[in-house]
């Protein structure tokens, strides 16, 4: 085990303070010629896309590298997957790194990065406080090198409509689900007209059946329609940035500017 991380998700906050140190985070590279991260997406805990070309790699996070990590990185049925991450890498603390499993990772098509903390007088000097073994690959190739193994999936991993605003690598993580997208714009537009209606649902592709159930919705009946009461799940505290995000696309997708599907 691990003494430089405490948890998995320091390591994955480790990771993502090298990649913003190497100017290779979309935060710090307005031309886009960096990558986006998306924790929590798509089963991985980290899921990076390139901005230039789409390319991904799935990363992930344990505080050791043994084959429980590996099994997470691979997928569940054969060596050849038809839809996923161009390259597939796991994230493990340096001291934890034993030669055996990373022959054996390699062997699986998995690349393994490292991350350690750098000693105190070099970052005191040049303030730089990880030192990573990756370097990203900077195309989409259809053979391996020593590093990077292609998968060449038919279909990448689908990308979410918002960048999740969690870190990545928790153990039980809150992820933004598309699900989890349409319901926070329907209890935006309650927030703001104070009711909604069935019709507000179907418009979101949302299930009137499971907000309006009896004793079970989440949503209550009124004179005006359907208002919050005790089971009204609190996205908003969940996920306060992809709120603040997806409220300012309201004229985008709010359904009363959208055509009427419903007739």
């Amino acid at each position: 085990m691990s003494k430089a991380f405490a948890k998995e998700t320091d390591l994955v906050l480790a990771f993502r303070g090298w990649l913003q140190e190497r100017r290779w985070s979309t935060s710090t590279i307005p031309n886009g010629d960096g990558w986006t991260v998306y924790p929590e997406t798509a089963g991985w805990d980290l899921l990076l896309a390139h901005d230039a070309h789409g390319m991904q790699i799935g990363i992930e996070a344990k505080l050791s590298l043994n084959a429980k990590v590996l099994e997470q990185a691979l997928p569940p049925y054969r060596w050849a997957a038809e839809v996923g991450p161009d390259y597939r890498a796991v994230l493990v603390p340096g001291d934890s790194c034993q030669h055996h499993m990373a022959s054996l990772a390699a062997h699986l098509g998995v690349t393994v990065i490292t991350i350690d903390a750098e000693h105190e007088e070099y970052e005191r000097r040049r303030g730089r406080f990880w030192r990573c073994t990756a370097e990203l690959p900077t195309e989409i190739r259809e053979y391996s090198d020593r590093n990077w193994f292609s998968w060449l999936p038919t279909t990448r991993e689908t990308l979410p409509e918002y960048v999740p605003d969690v870190c990545g690598g928790d153990s039980a993580p809150v992820a933004l689900t598309p699900w989890k997208v349409k319901a926070i714009k329907l209890l935006i537009l309650l927030e703001r007209r104070g009711a909604v209606t069935r019709r507000d649902m179907k418009a979101l592709e949302l299930s009137p059946s499971r907000w309006t159930a009896p004793y079970h919705g989440f949503l209550a009946p009124s004179p005006d329609g359907y208002v919050r009461y005790e089971r009204t799940p609190d996205l908003k505290a969940q996920h306060p940035r992809n709120w603040a995000e997806i409220e300012a696309d309201f004229d985008r997708w709010n359904p009363d500017a959208q055509p009427d599907q419903t007739q």
